[in-house]
């Protein structure tokens, strides 16, 4: 009998090439039911079947989901965007009653990532490395916050504590003249002056917000499959696009960001795929930008490079043990266009 693995989200980036390494799996023989809000989603071709759940609440989308797994008879359910996992996790029992395994954390463990003032929170509390930061609720606060960290860098970083991809992100150095978006994606990069004058009421809508010390580009994941708060596998990448994390990575031979995805599992007591956001400060110390309580959309790029992180989670969900396994090679990882054919 395959094994059948429901995917969620599908309408991402990479959603694709995730359904097609599940499929062609030499560990396992996997069967994939793909599901998305929309119904025209290119990943939809590539999975064995597909449902459109188009429903925003998180109730109705979780209880649809658990339907979808009865009747196909759903062995896990995999979340792919933060959404999916957080609409999800509080009916963990739902799904392990018909016997099919949710693959995320528990829901307070869940909430708490997802919110980055909380995390950042977690974070210094259990003492995995950060980097200064302030929250602030109010402008004043704001404002105060910002007056005080730009004072001490040079360059600060204001983002809500829920926004995802960038959203709400303003970058305040004075390198440049007005603002200008950066490298095409959501974040916004302007001087002190624009900031305080322009965008300041932007966050009267956000709050809370986390303001913090801007530290080096560029941005590394660390891919972490971890069991019961083992790290099984720890990938470090360094993304070629800061801004873009789906431009491509070089796999990095790196200890000290292996040690840290040890530390993040191992404090945080993590089961499954998450992604580590990652920056270097200027004494060259990793610090936590957020831990994504999900597998990165971007995770192949580690499969590509040869570190079956997918069939070692399905593996561990079934009982099975994984050995540990060398540090993954260095390696640039590209992605590139193609088709395929599809009778769907």
């Amino acid at each position: 009998m395959p094994y059948t693995v429901i995917l969620t989200s599908v309408g991402v980036e990479m959603a694709a090439d995730t359904i097609m390494r599940l499929r062609n799996s030499t560990a396992h023989r996997v069967r994939v039911i793909a599901v998305d809000r929309r119904g025209d989603v290119i990943a939809r071709h590539f999975a064995d079947a597909f449902a459109c759940v188009d429903s925003w609440d998180p109730q109705t989308f979780a209880h649809a989901v658990a339907d979808l797994a009865r009747v196909h008879d759903a062995d896990m359910v995999i979340p792919l965007v933060d959404g999916d996992v957080l609409a999800l996790a509080p009916h963990a029992a739902l799904f392990s009653g018909m016997g099919c395994t949710l693959a995320c954390n528990r829901a307070e463990t869940v909430e708490i990532l997802a919110n980055k003032l909380h995390a950042y929170e977690l974070f210094t509390r259990v003492g995995l490395p950060v980097p200064d930061w302030r929250a602030a609720d109010s402008r004043d606060h704001l404002v105060t916050a910002v007056e005080q960290m730009f004072g001490l860098y040079g360059e600060v970083v204001v983002k809500p504590a829920s926004a995802q991809s960038s959203r709400g992100v303003s970058v305040i150095r004075n390198a440049i003249h007005g603002a200008q978006e950066y490298l095409g994606s959501r974040e916004v990069h302007m001087d002190y002056d624009t900031f305080m004058t322009r965008f300041v009421d932007v966050y009267d809508s956000l709050f809370p917000v986390v303001v913090m010390k801007r530290l080096r580009e560029p941005v590394h994941d660390i891919d972490v499959l971890a069991w019961e708060g083992e790290a099984k596998r720890v990938v470090p990448r360094r993304r070629r696009n800061t801004a873009l994390p789906n431009e491509g990575h070089e796999i990095v031979d790196s200890p000290i960001l292996r040690d840290l995805g040890r530390d993040v599992a191992k404090k945080l007591g993590l089961s499954w795929l998450v992604d580590c956001d990652v920056m270097f400060d200027e004494t060259g110390a990793p610090c936590l930008l957020e831990v994504n309580p999900r597998p990165s959309l971007s995770a192949v790029v580690s499969m590509a490079a040869g570190v079956p992180l997918l069939d070692d989670m399905l593996s561990l969900a079934q009982g099975v043990a994984v050995a540990p396994g060398p540090a993954a090679a260095a390696a640039l990882v590209v992605p590139y266009r193609t088709m395929a054919t599809s009778n769907t």
